[in-house]
């Protein structure tokens, strides 16, 4: 939703960007099978992405740094998040580098969420228009993200490298 909607802001047409979705879910593995799928049908084609960008969260996911290992390994870029993609909404509103965990039965990406909450009460996974509602704030979230990279040396949680694909996308409209 959030990079359909972005595209669409920035009026960015089919030949420059298409979003995909991995083809059994958001795990690591599924999303960057199905990006390198896609690629090599272009490529059957005669057709070349630029780039390829796989979007993903450390979750839980156990195939995780095998994942990552096998899109860099095949040249696809990364743009992932610890914990999860919510990090990078959050970023929007404050900088933190408070690691998130498991709680109280919670998940470090529900305890993510929580914290977005504050901010973003309404705020549901895969709730449509949260881009729009995000946009004002996106130079902050880029300027925090960065930082929050810079610092995450030996401990990605929380991080993200979401900030490096808004760019890339927003350099397209240019």
């Amino acid at each position: 939703m959030y990079f359909g909607e972005l595209v669409a802001h920035y009026r960015l047409n089919s030949a420059n960007v298409s979003v995909l979705s991995g083809d059994r879910g958001s795990d690591p593995r599924s999303v960057v099978r199905t990006a390198l799928r896609e690629r090599d049908e272009e490529k059957q084609q005669g057709e070349y992405y630029d780039r390829v960008y796989c979007v993903f969260d450390r979750d839980r996911h156990a195939n995780f740094a095998a994942a990552s290992d096998e899109a860099i390994r095949k040249g696809v870029r990364l743009a992932r998040s610890w914990p999860c993609f919510e990090y990078w909404f959050l970023l929007h509103f404050v900088y933190t580098r408070k690691p998130f965990r498991e709680s109280q039965g919670r998940s470090p990406c529900d305890n993510c969420v929580r914290e977005l909450r504050i901010h973003l009460a309404d705020y549901r996974k895969g709730s449509v228009g949260v881009f729009d509602r995000l946009r004002t704030r996106l130079e902050q979230a880029k300027t925090n993200a960065r930082m929050a990279k810079d610092d995450a040396e030996g401990e990605p949680n929380p991080s993200t490298d979401v900030h490096d694909l808004v760019e890339y996308l927003q350099q397209l409209k240019e």
